[in-house]
């Protein structure tokens, strides 16, 4: 048991003894946003997305390519009294091009249809991005919630060691029962086993915070006030179906459905594109003689019968738009939802804090008043040990409500889609990625 006690007391050294320098909140969620997986490949996803921009934008300009031969043919011929050797080495220039000039909307509907999809991937980002330091945010408070409940936890062990050496004293002298002495030994395994669940629980706190932020916590700074949230729900679920990255990503993924019926309806109109070309041929025989070609050609494709393809797309991006519309309803209906539930949750839980204040107070008062009646003898140990047992709960109840109330406020954060950096007071954002479609520069070189 002595040697139990000591593994248990080593273990709350190790996971207690921080340094003195204490992590803040902001730094937390600082480091999260910068260095966190899931975040880093949801912004590589997105620079993906935006490359189908330049790729749709590229249906408008012009495909312009060269080409060069050469070759060598020697012919030999023998007949009398001479041999005759002709060495022929031709060589051919080539430049061709091409220009779209008109498609029946389907490179205007493809280039909407990726201005849209990449739209809702930054929502997507964006909603990844508040759920990922939703989730940081939460392991920063549950690790200092556990790091006071281990607190409690070890006071209650150290002042029920004490109780049981007061009874066992008082037991000596005749004042009490062996039962009163059992019962104080009863509680104090209890709160032994307590507190060794709470550390594994901190210690679960712990890893869950590393898994996210990439590094084990420090010592934990307090976190800061929340910042200013709506006082009635009716302008929490304004706001929500404004900014929400849920809703805003659907409505979205909508446009970019009824951009795609333009590119399907496109393939019923002609198609008319110019081309050129330009060659040289030498033929370096003897007379070095040069052939110039220049050719320009306009052309115009009509689809008259594609087995019902063409109908079918159509149909299919029809569908596809109305599909995505009801997701838009859907994703109205439970924003409203998520927002309705975040709002009664964070009332709810400051109701709970204010009477777990009062308790922890009452419960105060009441031990203080029963340790005095039972040094008189009007109050049994038993009698002590529930009053201290209760005062406990609302302590514990106390930690919990607290983390709970934050959390519910960064909940509701989240459902409104205000849970970004900037709202946390987060600095050194990730560089921004300027693609060719953002108003990069435009590099013709194919190979790059």
């Amino acid at each position: 048991m002595f040697r139990k006690i000591i593994s248990t007391g080593a273990l709350a050294a190790a996971l207690l003894t921080l340094p003195a320098q204490a992590q803040t909140f902001e730094e937390t969620l600082e480091l999260t946003y910068r260095s966190n997986p899931t975040l880093q490949a949801e912004r590589a996803g997105l620079r993906a997305a935006e490359e189908s921009i330049t790729q749709a934008r590229s249906g408008w300009l012009p495909n312009v390519s060269a080409s060069a031969g050469i070759s060598n043919t020697t012919t030999e011929s023998s007949g009398g009294f001479f041999n005759q050797s002709n060495t022929v080495t031709p060589q051919t220039y080539r430049i061709d091009a091409s220009q779209a000039i008109w498609r029946g909307g389907e490179i205007n509907g493809a280039i909407s249809q990726a201005e849209a999809n990449v739209q809702a991937t930054r929502e997507q980002l964006r909603g990844s991005e508040q759920t990922i330091l939703l989730q940081a945010a939460t392991a920063y408070l549950d690790v200092r919630r556990d790091v006071e409940i281990v607190e409690i936890r070890r006071n209650n062990v150290e002042v029920l060691l004490a109780q049981l050496d007061a009874a066992e004293d008082r037991f000596e002298v005749g004042e009490i029962t062996r039962t009163d002495v059992s019962q104080a030994e009863a509680r104090l395994s209890s709160a032994r086993a307590q507190f060794a669940a709470a550390l594994s629980q901190l210690a679960a706190s712990r890893a869950r915070y590393a898994a996210l932020v990439g590094q084990y916590p420090a010592t934990l700074a307090a976190e800061p006030p929340l910042p200013e949230l709506p006082e009635a729900l009716e302008d929490a679920l304004e706001i929500a179906l404004d900014f929400s990255p849920t809703l805003r990503a659907a409505a979205f993924t909508e446009d970019s459905a009824r951009a795609s019926i333009q590119t399907a309806r496109g393939a019923y109109v002609p198609d008319v594109s110019l081309s050129a070309s330009a060659s040289r041929g030498r033929d370096q025989q003897i007379s070095g003689d040069q052939t110039d070609r220049v050719s320009v050609a306009a052309q115009v494709s009509v689809p008259l019968f594609t087995g019902g393809l063409n109908r079918s797309r159509v149909r299919q991006a029809v569908f596809n738009a109305d599909q995505a519309r009801m997701r838009v309803t859907a994703a109205r209906r439970q924003v409203t939802e998520v927002v309705t539930t975040a709002f009664n949750n964070l009332v709810a839980s400051r109701s709970v804090i204010a009477s777990s204040q009062q308790s922890v107070e009452a419960n105060e008062i009441a031990l203080e008043g029963v340790q005095q009646e039972a040094f008189v003898g009007l109050r049994t140990t038993l009698d002590v040990l529930n009053a201290e047992q209760e005062l406990l709960d609302a302590r514990l109840t106390l930690a919990s409500a607290q983390r709970d109330s934050y959390v519910a406020g960064l909940t509701l954060l989240q459902a409104m889609g205000l849970l970004t950096a900037d709202t946390l007071s987060i600095v050194g954002e990730p560089e921004p990625y300027v693609s060719e479609a953002a108003g990069g520069d435009f590099d013709f070189t194919p190979w790059n």
